[in-house]
């Protein structure tokens, strides 16, 4: 099995705390990714001196992966964390995973 990473750099347009965008995020896995078809897990970073968040997603394949994000827009557990962020500021890479080390 191939697994698929995503990653996700982002930025917010609106002001909110970390504490309150993790919280947001928090929602959005539990409510949302956790329950998409093919979803393995989630992480999220903060990277302060460039005020960017990243999310590293692992999927089963790239096809529940387009799926998740397609319906994204759609559901309402998503809305305040596509509210939350800029869209111009959000860049995605998808690529298969091609090795782990731990």
């Amino acid at each position: 099995m191939c697994i698929i990473t995503e990653i996700i750099t982002m930025k917010l347009a609106v002001n909110i705390t970390k504490d309150e965008f993790i919280s947001i995020v928090d929602g959005l896995e539990m409510d949302f990714h956790s329950k998409q078809s093919g979803f393995i897990d989630s992480e999220l970073i903060y990277d302060e001196q460039n005020d960017t968040w990243i999310m590293i997603q692992h999927w089963e394949t790239a096809e529940q992966l387009k799926e998740a994000s397609r319906k994204i827009f759609e559901d309402n557990s998503a809305k305040s964390f596509v509210k939350a962020l800029d869209p111009k500021n959000v860049k995605m890479i998808i690529a298969p995973q091609l090795g782990v080390w731990k």
